[in-house]
């Protein structure tokens, strides 16, 4: 029979001292929760979900999930957007890349969502957590997981991945906001020990990024090309810019709730396209099963399709984010960033390059269902203000601004709103400038050498304002791109990653927040609702908030 997990309520974290508020459920009693909350088949705007899939499954996508009713086999065709560039389980340079990683790869929590926007931590290869006190995290180890080469397991793996996460540099640990001591207890017991303070968003962190590794076979090969995880699935091919191919683990170590191993499918054809439209027809012809994200044009027609179903976590799945060079001019002078952000017609974006499927965010990044919302908190960017925009730029010759921006060959979203910017702010201030086109890697390069003006892109939801400002507000972070640097916001964000007391984070990224409405350094526009869909003999896929891929507990039918 599947054992017993161990689950925590999203809304609960962080709450060490707090250790009733975890709760142990066997796998049947988390299925018949989620199963109860499960939606119509239809996307709702909040992700619908069958049952779990069993010990740590997956929801569904709108099913009312019954193990007795899966059809084991066949491989699940999916077509996903371009960007893969490691399978390293601790190198997270993409969204695409750790979306594919994490069904190689296990993890020692992960989010499920329950229905009506809760959200819980739930054990991967945990079966339980508990803190020892303020800065002590223990987890126990399921004794049955193997990885796929056939070694057991260990709590030494996972002090491996950890160290050499750190020592190696991999872009985990530059998310990972406060580098941890990890210690084997013994072979199935793991300690992370935060140091003198606690670090509030660990528990949430560790369920966001970082697949465990097999030490030996990672210092033989390359993770990256060539991953050994302990997920469902095992690696067999990756042709750049073609497909990856995936195949069931024989011996995964779950079982859903009647005891049936996991996972349901044979194996998982992932097609990457670089066109978004291409892959939405091959998936309405029958070419493929499942697809990544529906062009926002093609969403109203997808869900009054009866042929397809479509789910979603809802608006702030994907988060924009406008961020400026602030080392170079003409960006350096932060009036000149806001009278950008008055003169951006940011809801004639949301209108024309999302069709309406986004909401038009306060400049905060995390999305309501988090929990991280301030309703008080003022955006002065809110409406197209070109008088005030002028006021700002009173004395500094727009007319003679030198900058770029990059956008990455085949994104027709970035492109058309860099396109739209272009427009408006030359017909505002006369302000000119080029917008180029080249592959993902050079764009890529382009904005971490801070060499563009103004740069549009996109976050995948996180759960916890530490995990968002680590990436891209704090001084040398990965994905900082213009090198902002405010000794200020560091020192907020060192008091809101030190403290368990939920008023004192509050405040300590409120005053980020207030900070970067005055500097102008990075903006957040809107909350992208990305939807995913699929042929109706797919089955209990669960979309989460944080755009994670769990194909576990899916199966088709006949």
């Amino acid at each position: 029979m599947p054992k017993e997990r161990m689950q925590k309520r999203v809304s609960e974290l962080p709450e060490p001292s707090r250790r009733h508020a975890m709760q142990v459920l066997a796998a049947g009693g988390a299925a018949a929760v989620a199963g109860c909350l499960g939606g119509n088949g239809d996307d709702d705007g909040n992700g619908g979900n069958g049952g779990n899939g069993g010990n740590g499954g997956n929801g569904g996508n709108g099913d009312d999930h019954d193990p007795s009713e899966v059809q084991p086999g066949g491989t699940l065709e999916v077509g996903m957007k371009e960007g893969v560039q490691s399978l390293d389980g601790r190198n997270v340079t993409g969204l695409q890349s750790f979306q594919v990683s994490y069904n190689i790869y296990s993890k020692l929590l992960r989010y499920h969502h329950e229905g009506d926007g809760e959200y819980v931590l739930q054990g991967d290869l945990a079966t339980s957590w508990e803190w020892e006190d303020d800065t002590s995290l223990v987890f126990e180890l399921d004794e049955d997981a193997v990885f796929h080469n056939g070694d057991p397991v260990t709590a030494d793996d996972v002090v491996y991945t950890f160290e050499s996460m750190y020592e190696e540099n991999f872009t985990a640990a530059l998310l990972f906001a406060a580098e941890v001591d990890i210690n084997a207890i013994d072979d199935h017991t793991v300690e992370f020990d935060t140091g003198d303070e606690p670090f509030a968003a660990l528990e949430s962190t560790l369920g966001f990024i970082v697949g465990i590794m097999n030490e030996d076979a990672s210092e033989a090969g390359d993770m990256a090309l060539d991953p050994i995880g302990s997920g469902p699935f095992e690696f067999v091919e990756w042709v750049d810019g073609s497909h990856i191919t995936l195949e069931r683990f024989d011996d995964y170590w779950k079982a859903d709730e009647e005891g049936n191993q996991l996972p349901y499918l044979d194996g998982i054809e992932f097609t990457i396209y670089p066109d978004e439209s291409t892959k939405m027809r091959d998936l309405e012809t029958g070419g493929l099963d499942w697809i990544d994200f529906v062009p926002t044009q093609d969403i109203d027609s997808a869900r009054s399709d009866d042929s397809l179903n479509t789910v979603s976590a809802g608006p702030g799945g994907i988060m924009g984010i406008f961020q400026f060079n602030t080392v170079e001019p003409p960006f350096d002078d932060p009036e000149v960033r806001q009278a950008m952000l008055h003169t951006i017609d940011f809801e004639a974006i949301i209108n024309i390059v999302f069709h309406g499927h986004a909401e038009r965010a306060p400049n905060q990044a995390l999305p309501p269902q988090t929990g991280w919302v301030f309703d008080d908190l003022e955006d002065p960017y809110q409406g197209v203000d070109l008088e005030r925009a002028n006021e700002l730029l009173e004395g500094k010759d727009p007319e003679s601004f030198e900058f770029e921006n990059w956008v990455p060959r085949g994104d027709q979203e970035r492109q058309q709103i860099q396109e739209m910017i272009q427009e408006q702010i030359q017909q505002a201030h006369d302000i000119q400038y080029d917008i180029n086109r080249e592959d993902r890697s050079v764009v890529f390069e382009m904005n971490a050498t801070n060499q563009f003006g103004l740069d549009v892109g996109g976050f995948n939801g996180m759960w916890d304002p530490d995990q968002l400002f680590s990436a891209n507000i704090a001084e040398g972070a990965f994905f900082n791109y213009g090198g902002y640097v405010n000794e200020e916001v560091d020192a907020l964000l060192a008091d809101g990653r030190s403290t368990l007391d939920e008023d004192e984070r509050r405040e300590a990224y409120r005053g980020v927040y207030e900070i970067n409405n005055e500097e102008a350094a990075k903006y957040y526009p809107y909350w992208i609702d990305n939807v995913i869909a699929m042929q109706p003999n797919v089955h209990n896929f669960e979309p989460l908030h944080d755009q994670t891929w769990w194909f576990e507990g899916v199966w088709k039918s006949e």
